[in-house]
């Protein structure tokens, strides 16, 4: 694409967008340059080391060493690898990774909420998303978590995209062989995350299927091409070594259900810690968003459904996990906003306009006030 045309392509929507994104990296970087590395990121950046070096495998029962790998991989960019004593002066460089990928997501959320609901939709999802504490937080750490999200949030709008491509007259697999290998390093870095999140696969397919009913067996066919490009990728971070992978597939634990004993109550207060630190405004305006859902029929349509439907499944199987909790919640959050920014821009459009804007806009001033005492409460905490 020549210069003049992307000129053309780059509008107040774009900058806008780009400006959010700024302003959300902005937060990440003083996050990051603020809060010191944990432990567990100093886990993760010895383990990726030391599969590099071939010394060990960086795998567990619960993911593939893709995080420890970008983990790894920057710290030996930076040259962190030769000072390990003092990985904290190197934090930024070995976190940039992952606000890489918290930048990306942001930016998948805000292109699929403006093709599904215009510009304000896009604005709204964008807005919930960069002044989300919980979203900066996971995007300026190391961990699977950020990683997790943008891999599911591409698994399925991929495969919502490709399967709308099936109603097109011509030879739809090899048509669509950039959205296979799309899919396909969805899939990877979904599951490569937290393997328990391949659950994933299920509305995936499902939706591929709903969608792209003319044509099931096709739909099928490249949901099967894209997780075999998937399971390729998956390989390469194992270094392309079937026998290693084999095993880490053979002792993966798949579904991470806790036991039957657990305290409803215990579960209760984690989830309400978790939604809460995003303000009081995000809960409202979700709870808001679900009563318009049910009672109001123009909010009930594929694109408003879909995510929502994502989202409540991650989040109920999270009442179920064991240690995948906040990887499962963090991963539906996308979701969420994005099935949010679709009721409100209905609800904007309505009768009640005056009033819905009065909560959209007073839910996203309150979402940034958060945000910005939040990390300035840490930076003062971490003095």
């Amino acid at each position: 694409m020549s210069f003049s045309a992307l000129r053309l392509r780059i509008g107040a929507p774009q900058l806008v967008a780009l400006l959010l994104l700024l302003i959300f990296l902005a937060q990440c970087f003083w996050f990051s340059a603020r809060i010191p590395l944990s432990a567990m990121e100093g886990t993760y950046i010895e383990a990726g080391l030391l599969h590099l070096e071939r010394l060990a495998n960086a795998a567990s029962p619960a993911r593939s060493p893709l995080v420890p790998l970008m983990a790894g991989v920057a710290a030996r960019v930076s040259g962190a690898e030769h000072n390990i004593l003092n990985l904290n002066s190197y934090r930024l460089l070995i976190r940039l990774p992952f606000l890489l990928v918290g930048a990306l997501l942001g930016a998948s959320l805000w292109y699929v909420a403006r093709r599904l609901y215009g510009n304000i939709g896009g604005y709204v999802a964008l807005g919930l998303y960069c002044f989300s504490p919980v979203t900066v937080a996971w995007s300026s750490q190391v961990g699977p978590e950020i990683v997790g999200a943008w891999g599911a949030f591409g698994l399925i709008f991929t495969a919502i995209a490709v399967a709308h491509t099936l109603y097109a007259p011509r030879e739809v697999v090899l048509w669509n062989w950039k959205r296979i290998l799309l899919m396909g390093l969805s899939i990877a870095i979904c599951i490569g995350a937290q393997y328990s999140l391949w659950i994933l696969l299920i509305p995936a397919l499902a939706f591929m299927l709903w969608v792209g009913h003319v044509r099931p067996g096709a739909a099928l066919i490249i949901f099967l091409a894209a997780c075999a490009v998937g399971m390729f990728l998956l390989c390469g971070f194992y270094s392309f070594r079937p026998s290693v992978f084999r095993a880490a597939l053979a002792s993966a634990d798949w579904l991470e259900i806790a036991a039957n004993d657990i305290s409803i109550r215990a579960v209760s207060s984690l989830f309400a810690a978790f939604f809460l630190q995003n303000g009081i405004g995000l809960v409202l305006l979700l709870a808001v968003c679900l009563v318009a859902f049910l009672v109001w029929k123009k909010t009930r349509f594929f694109g408003t459904a879909a995510p929502l439907f994502t989202g409540l499944l991650l989040v109920a199987l999270a009442f179920r996990m064991h240690f995948a909790v906040f990887a499962f919640l963090v991963v539906s959050l996308p979701f969420l906003m994005l099935f949010m920014a679709g009721v409100s821009v209905d609800l904007l459009e309505s009768r009640h306009a005056v009033v819905a804007n009065a909560v959209v806009v007073g839910v996203l001033i309150a979402n940034a006030t958060v945000d910005v005492y939040s990390l300035m409460h840490l930076t003062l905490r971490n003095r």
